[in-house]
């Protein structure tokens, strides 16, 4: 990707996501795929990981990505409202159900996956838990362990919950595929392709990254994202990766570009 500074960003129209070169993280994954679904175009926008980024946090009010700002409206900065943002831009085809009901189980599973404790915060909170209870880490490990932890609250409390926590969702994630597999659906919400598949695909890769040659990340972030917790393992049903497969296979673009 040909990323732009935010300074320039900001002098700019149109669609702008800001974005980690380098790294594939799940949200920023997530709004990358949808926009591919949509087929809208933006231009991407650097963000320093675990950098200061003034400039970001002097335009959006936060240091991280991903963000999503659209002509001179305030930037979005969290997935619901990038969503919301991607859906009105490009309404077809829609990934936001119109029954209200597979709209609330959409969104609720959803939340899940991206929201405040879900399972994206409490796998953040398991990545740097060992960290930060290392008091032989490196003072560059420590650094990057203690801004994530600033921006997902981390206490040890918190992280040693976290697996039980993120077993709990994948359990109802894989209960709601099979119930939708009994009915002859291939999807978790109804019988078409909604943002709940994409974020699953992304969100998949904090357990099980997606190989080398589809996914070239740098190896250290492999080791960090692929889960050897036994407690969140023992969630993990081969359909629900078989349906991460899917996803990628016929809507997603491969190999990821970041």
């Amino acid at each position: 990707m040909d990323y732009v500074s935010v300074e320039e960003a900001r002098q700019m129209s149109g669609l702008r996501l800001v974005l980690s070169p380098g790294v594939p993280g799940p949200w920023s994954e997530a709004a990358k795929a949808i926009c591919y679904v949509k087929k809208l175009s933006y231009i991407p926008v650097r963000q320093e990981i675990g950098g200061e980024n003034r400039a970001l946090k002097e335009w959006t009010a936060q240091t991280t990505a991903p963000v999503a700002a659209w002509n001179d409206e305030p930037p979005r900065s969290t997935w619901i409202e990038q969503l919301f943002l991607f859906e009105r831009l490009a309404p077809d085809p829609p990934l936001i159900p119109a029954d209200i009901a597979d709209r609330v189980l959409m969104f609720g599973y959803s939340n899940e996956l991206c929201g405040e404790n879900g399972f994206g915060w409490s796998k953040r909170l398991m990545l740097i838990h060992p960290t930060l209870t290392n008091p032989q880490a490196s003072e560059q490990s420590r650094a990057f362990a203690t801004y994530l932890g600033n921006k997902y609250g981390y206490d040890p409390a918190k992280a040693a919950a976290a697996p039980a926590r993120c077993a709990e969702i994948l359990r109802a994630l894989g209960a709601r595929l099979e119930q939708q597999r009994a009915q002859g659906s291939r999807f978790f919400i109804g019988s078409q392709l909604s943002a709940l598949d994409i974020y699953w695909a992304a969100f998949a890769a904090l357990i099980e990254p997606l190989p080398h040659e589809l996914c070239p990340m740098p190896e250290a972030f492999r080791r960090m994202y692929t889960n050897t917790d036994p407690v969140v393992q023992a969630a993990v049903t081969p359909a629900l990766m078989e349906h991460r497969d899917f996803i990628y296979r016929t809507y997603l673009q491969l190999p990821l570009d970041f």
